[in-house]
């Protein structure tokens, strides 16, 4: 009868014993990626189990070579004068590695660098802010679903203090997702850390076995994100765009050739807006936009909370971040009803909270709101707004890395700094 069991439940259990061995012994099974390989998910921002995942942005950010630029959709608007493209064309010893798309915010962002901030320390990084992320509401339910996962959760809550004012901030501001909720375990814990009470001994358990099963089975099972890398990647695109660029380029040859391209490309509207996004999204409807968002401003926002836990994590890790804040087709939001002057006080505001603690390399394109091709739709990278970009890319990674931060979370995750108050 033994017997019998045994051969009916033996091959299960040992399964289960090889499985569990898997993922909690100290030991990483699964794909060792290439050069070429991760080259592809740097050139991939469109896949999202990469980006909400562990194993393969572990693996690539293990290698210096690769430069983290973060941001959101303007990623995946490749052009010749795309980052990628860019510095595929004229080598300065990096590879940008391509971290957003729509609907990631400084908030993702915390989480995703916080995943695996050993591999990062002491290194450059690249965060492109859009102005469009400091709405009144913030960061909506379904943008926080698709992009942070349970094990980012996990990995910051597995070290979270109890008694630091980031940590009972950052709790009180996850309990506002409701998709939190059926998480037992992260829900319990998170109510916990919001009233500065330390997790339980069992929570403390029960979230290092999670964060533990993420990794292994996200370094298990990566590989079907390779398949993604290829399907979506920009690769191809990237390879060809930087063909366009000339062989032996001064200022003024990359400059004309920006407005030429550009020129070409969007000239069927009177917004020097992509013709093919002209076409399928704004030529049908754009009449009944006139005006549609003078109401608009970006100083009273929770982002801007969101923003101070992203830079604490920056300065913990001692990294040296270059922030450009990307324009906008100013033909497109001045008839839209977005004034140079709404842009002008959210640059403001957010310079204010990089400098005075210490972030000092921001490359600020508000001022080419006027700026023709700057954008190369409403509020993307143009050619020209690309351009500018390359050029403020390759002079921080000339220079050699120095920082020195005062981080001042009393005045940067108040209330009143999240508010129009704030001035």
């Amino acid at each position: 009868m033994k017997i019998k069991l045994f051969k009916a439940f033996g091959p299960l259990l040992l399964a289960a014993v090889v499985v569990g061995l898997l993922i909690f012994l100290p030991i990483n099974v699964g794909i060792k990626y290439s050069k070429t390989q991760l080259t592809k998910f740097a050139q991939s921002p469109l896949n999202t189990p990469s980006f909400s995942g562990y194993a393969i942005k572990r693996q690539a950010f293990s290698n210096p070579e690769f430069l983290p630029l973060l941001g959101s959709s303007e990623m995946e608007h490749v052009n010749s004068f795309h980052p990628s493209s860019y510095f595929k064309k004229y080598p300065a010893g990096f590879t940008p590695y391509l971290v957003g798309q729509p609907g990631t915010t400084t908030l993702t962002h915390f989480f995703y660098i916080n995943s695996i901030s050993e591999e990062l320390k002491n290194r450059k990084i690249v965060f492109v802010i859009s102005p469009q992320w400091f709405s009144k509401q913030g960061m909506n339910e379904g943008e926080f679903r698709n992009f942070v996962s349970k094990g980012e959760i996990y990995s910051w809550m597995k070290v979270a203090d109890p008694k630091a004012s980031t940590t009972v901030q950052l709790a009180q501001r996850l309990l506002q997702f409701k998709s939190l909720e059926a998480e037992k375990t992260i829900y319990s814990g998170l109510k916990r850390l919001a009233n500065h009470q330390a997790l339980t001994h069992w929570q403390k358990i029960s979230i290092g076995v999670g964060l533990q099963f993420w990794r292994k089975e996200d370094v298990l099972f990566s590989n079907l994100s390779e398949l993604s890398a290829e399907e979506l990647g920009l690769s191809t695109k990237i390879k060809h765009f930087s063909k366009a660029l000339p062989n032996h380029p001064t200022s003024d040859t990359l400059e004309n050739l920006a407005i030429k391209q550009a020129e070409k490309n969007s000239d069927n509207n009177p917004f020097q807006i992509n013709n093919h996004v002209w076409n399928r999204k704004l030529k049908s409807k754009y009449k009944k936009l006139e005006n549609r968002k003078a109401q608009v401003g970006y100083t009273n926002s929770p982002e801007y909370a969101d923003f101070q836990q992203l830079l604490n994590t920056f300065a913990k890790n001692h990294n040296d971040v270059l922030f450009i804040i990307q324009p906008v087709n100013g033909a497109w939001s001045n008839y839209t009803g977005v004034s140079k002057a709404t842009l002008e006080q959210f640059s403001t505001k957010i310079k204010v909270q990089l400098r005075d603690q210490g972030f000092k390399h921001i490359a600020d394109f508000t001022d080419m709101y006027d700026t023709l091709y700057a954008s190369g739709d409403t509020i993307h990278f143009g050619t020209r707004g690309w351009l500018a970009a390359d050029q403020a890319i390759k002079k921080f990674m000339a220079q050699k890395s120095k920082v020195n931060y005062d981080i001042d979370n009393t005045k940067f995750l108040s209330k009143t700094w999240q508010s129009d108050d704030s001035e």
